[in-house]
């Protein structure tokens, strides 16, 4: 058990400014981890959604796709990245990576 542990960790997936009744789906390596609908960024908070997926120790492809909007964007992450940050900006989906310290209160 401890074994199967060490091979996967957990990532937080941010959802920032620009989503408007967003469906959203996200993959690790092209596989789907997530699906939420609906999703909406508080104006006075500039957070729309923060979720959690779990990738495989050496590192995995992440995939941000805003179905209804026809958006998509892919990152890789590797080595222990605490957050990723996602934002919908000039007509973009924008992904980068964060500190971890984003998350709401």
């Amino acid at each position: 058990m401890l074994e199967e542990e060490a091979t996967m960790r957990e990532l937080l997936i941010i959802f920032q400014e620009g989503f408007d009744e967003a469906n959203i789906t996200v993959t690790v390596n092209g596989k789907q981890a997530r699906r939420d609908v609906g999703v909406s960024t508080n104006p006075i908070l500039g957070i729309a959604n923060e979720v959690s997926v779990e990738l495989p120790a050496k590192g995995a492809q992440v995939g941000v796709e805003v179905t209804n909007r026809g958006l998509k964007a892919i990152t890789k992450v590797s080595g222990r990245p605490k957050s990723v940050l996602v934002s919908i900006e000039d007509g973009r989906l924008v992904m980068k990576e964060g500190t971890g310290r984003e998350a709401l209160l």
